[in-house]
């Protein structure tokens, strides 16, 4: 089954902080050695990306945003972008706000 990269993009309702990072990070996905959690400096915007194996682009599509809801669960915000990437390809989701 293919690898792919998966990531999500929150902006929160409030400031994020390293804190926020750390708490984040803390509780999102237990034993996921692949995942990173990060903030955006000037921007109230917490992004998280990890490897996850799908049959296809769309099922990781999914999974993508399956991880921004985890993120909307830590983080008060609403998810911008979740997205799948393979080496020759990727599949993009962004929120109409």
């Amino acid at each position: 089954m293919p690898t792919f990269t998966i990531y999500a993009v929150l902006r929160a309702t409030t400031a994020v902080d390293d804190d926020t990072v750390e708490t984040v990070a803390a509780g999102l996905r237990p034993g996921d050695e692949a995942l990173r959690v990060w903030r955006e400096p000037d921007r109230a915007a917490l992004r998280a990306s990890t490897e996850w194996d799908a049959p296809d682009l769309e099922a990781a599509l999914q999974q993508a945003q399956v991880l921004g809801d985890e993120l909307r669960e830590r983080c008060p915000g609403d998810v911008l972008e979740a997205a799948a990437l393979s080496d020759d390809d990727s599949l993009v989701w962004r929120a109409w706000l």
